[in-house]
């Protein structure tokens, strides 16, 4: 389970680590890969191996590391590797995640981001060497090259700050001098790695075909570049005084610790550079290039159709190539999210089925908007309503009552639908019940919160009972969707400008029409119209959670935003596990963390720490803040 699975596109173009013998490690090995087309394409599928797992419950700290998901209290840092950031058990000599440094701790996981880089670098120095390559496959192969190069800069600039960054194939025997430099200011990284999407873009195709489906586009790497300069405009890294001192050796600054509002303006820029290529009408495909996903009778009601529509997204198609950017194929991680998430099947036995572990938080089904598309609190049918309150007639609480198509497409809760092994079937999750606590908080596979996670589980994945054995639909996890463009967007141009344009509203629009909701200005005039200030910066920020819940985009929002402290700070809650009886049950208690704290500090938490063996390796590294 700790292995590291490569993914790669829809097919498994890859099936085998056959390739790795040819990795450039020797001249004759080096000599060999350029020799013909079909070794030089082999590398080209190699280079996308050091692209890190997002899915599963252990590969990556985005999904489990925010304040979305949890899991369990019983299980250990070892097997469940988010819990080292959200407990601040992450320092400089201690990391379970290997991405500046392949060297993780016991249980970590390793990918050496930086000879990726250099491996997509030695294909830019050769392939339009290749004897008998097309010109077209050598530019295409050369865009894919820029693309990750840029890719694989943005990661590590999302998880350590400011960088070092590689600007060309650095060979084995260089000289220190080209290998022990120093991080580049984070406005210079941002500004780098742009580039490479933009020459990326340059080279590639606007669109792949089926069997192709997760390679790189014209429309993935502008999509990247979008998110990268949405990041930068954002507080974290845009006139963040916690900064000021945070300089290399020499004095330069690493940060800009003064606010430029004109980042927003390019973020906005590139979002509608992304959108459009989106939005293009693609003749071949006879419809635009990407669309959001809706697969529901358009007669059926609307809350029903956006619940079908938003659910079918993630888990009808075994790719969403509609809607998904940029996405992964990996069976094995999918298989694990759906083992660790499914309600158990057998009561009190946690050796056999579905082993529930990983679970939303309360605060996220706090989050969903209510039907009306509006917060509880300002929703006039919901604001006077206790949410927390037994509605005895419903046989559940007032807040599962009231909730957009969404939260019902993607979270299963005490006597609510579920859907799983082929049939809709209805959760009991109190105390001693079947899908409930053991009743024994020393048990391991049961929800601390009360809640489950619907999104990725398909209705088609079963469980045997009598054969013990499992049938898994397998699907593709998205790493980038058509929404985030949309939102981001919104968010910039409220940021430079101060309020909503017609585009922006046309685009939050867009995303909730997908899933059944009112548009923004039909929810708001209910609430006596749209907000403005921070009031609707927060709801923006909330428009945007709801959309990405449990994907791993809270994780690094949280952080831009500078909200992490804030939010990451406060104690989990759930409701009453072992209550047996609608009173006792909910009620709301402490979710069990294993006797842990959460620990968020400001400035430290925000970033990784650099490892202290490349600190001790090279002389003109410093550390992030904090550690």
């Amino acid at each position: 389970m700790k292995n590291i699975l490569i993914t790669l596109s829809f097919l498994l173009l890859l099936t085998s680590c056959e390739y790795l013998d040819v990795v450039p490690e020797g001249k004759a090995t080096q000599d060999d890969i350029w020799k013909t087309t079909q070794q030089a394409e082999k590398y080209r599928y190699y280079m996308r191996t050091y692209m890190p797992n997002l899915i599963g419950y252990d590969w990556s700290p985005d999904q489990f590391a925010g304040d979305d998901m949890i899991t369990g209290g019983v299980g250990t840092t070892y097997w469940f590797s988010s819990k080292s950031l959200i407990y601040g058990e992450e320092n400089a000599n201690v990391t379970y995640f290997g991405r500046w440094a392949p060297y993780s701790t016991s249980g970590g996981t390793n990918y050496d981001i930086y000879r990726g880089i250099r491996y997509a670098f030695y294909l830019l120095d050769n392939v339009y060497k290749v004897p008998a390559i097309s010109p077209e496959n050598a530019a295409r192969y050369a865009g894919e090259a820029w693309y990750l190069i840029g890719y694989y800069h943005q990661l590590l600039l999302e998880y350590y700050g400011p960088i070092i960054l590689v600007k060309r194939y650095i060979p084995n025997d260089a000289p220190d001098s080209e290998i022990f430099v120093p991080r580049s200011p984070y406005d210079e990284c941002v500004k780098y790695i742009a580039e490479c999407y933009d020459k990326a873009a340059e080279l590639l195709p606007e669109t792949v075909i089926d069997t192709e489906l997760g390679l790189p586009t014209r429309m993935s790497a502008l999509s990247y570049k979008a998110r990268l300069l949405l990041y930068a405009a954002s507080p974290l890294v845009n006139g963040n005084s916690d900064y000021v001192g945070f300089d290399n050796h020499d004095g330069t600054p690493l940060m800009n610790t003064t606010y430029d509002p004109e980042k927003w303006k390019k973020a906005m820029e590139a979002a509608a550079e992304a959108i459009s290529v989106a939005e293009k009408f693609n003749s071949e495909l006879g419809r635009q290039n990407f669309m959001l996903y809706t697969s529901a009778d358009s007669s059926l009601p609307d809350a029903e159709r956006g619940r079908r529509n938003y659910r079918d997204a993630f888990t009808k198609e075994h790719w969403n190539g509609l809607e998904f950017i940029e996405a992964k194929g990996d069976r094995g991680g999918c298989q694990t999210l759906q083992q660790l998430m499914g309600p158990r099947p057998i009561a009190n036995n946690m050796s056999l089925g579905w082993k529930t572990t990983s679970v939303p938080t309360m605060e996220a089904v706090e989050m969903y908007y209510t039907k009306n598309g509006l917060p509880w609190e300002d929703d006039p049918e919901t604001k006077d309503i206790d949410p927390y309150a037994y509605n005895a007639e419903a046989g559940t609480v007032n807040l599962h009552l009231y909730k957009e198509p969404r939260f019902y497409a993607s979270v299963g809760y005490d006597r609510g639908t579920y859907e799983i092994d082929g049939k809709e079937i209805t959760l009991y999750l109190r105390g001693g019940e079947l899908h409930g606590s053991t009743l024994k908080e020393t048990d391991e596979y049961q929800s601390c919160t009360g809640y489950l996670c619907q999104k990725w589980i398909p209705k088609a994945s079963t469980y045997s009972i009598p054969s013990n054995s499992f049938s898994f639909y397998y699907y593709a996890y998205p790493y980038l969707r058509l929404p985030e463009l949309y939102l981001s967007y919104a968010e910039a141009d409220f940021e430079y400008n101060g309020s909503l344009s017609t585009q922006s509203l046309e685009y939050i629009n867009l995303v909730r029409k997908r899933c059944g909701l009112p548009t923004f200005q039909a929810s708001w005039a209910l609430a006596g119209g749209i907000p403005t200030g921070q009031k609707l910066r927060k709801v923006l920020h909330q428009e945007r959670s709801i959309e990405f819940l449990f994907e791993g985009r809270r994780f690094h929002d949280l952080r831009r935003w500078k909200e992490a402290p804030e939010v990451m700070n406060k104690q989990p809650r759930s409701w009453n596990r072992d209550g047996k009886t609608a009173e006792e049950f909910y009620q709301v208690i402490e979710a069990n963390q294993g006797g842990r704290v959460r620990i968020f500090e400001s400035p430290k938490s925000y970033w990784m720490a650099v490892p202290m063996s490349e600190i001790n390796k090279n002389p003109n590294l410093v550390q992030n803040p904090g550690y």
